[in-house]
């Protein structure tokens, strides 16, 4: 799925993937993102945890999460931008990418 969002979103957006969450955090630190999509469901370091490393990291607190899963959510995580349950439509993915990214008007 990581190769397939990659190449999906690639032509609108600059991506990294990781294989899991603790080398995400890893790649984020390095080099912060404007954005992490993460599926929930990994090995390790979940999504849900990644979302809470992510928010401890002072250099990393400004960057928008989107969640992904193939479960809805009984409530909105918190900490999290956006949570989406799988399927997604290619289309509103990229929409909401877009949405998230766009500057704030002051």
């Amino acid at each position: 799925m990581r190769e397939t969002l990659r190449i999906l979103l690639s032509p609108d957006f600059d991506c990294q993937v990781a294989a899991d969450g603790t080398l995400a955090l890893v790649q984020a630190l390095a080099r912060p993102p404007d954005l992490i999509l993460s599926d929930v469901e990994m090995q390790g370091v979940d999504g849900y945890e990644l979302l809470r490393r992510v928010r401890a990291q002072p250099a990393l607190r400004h960057v928008r999460v989107i969640l992904l899963s193939g479960h809805p959510a009984a409530a909105q995580p918190g900490g999290a931008d956006l949570y989406l349950v799988k399927p997604v439509q290619p289309a509103l993915l990229i929409e909401h990418l877009h949405r998230l990214l766009r500057p704030k008007r002051a």
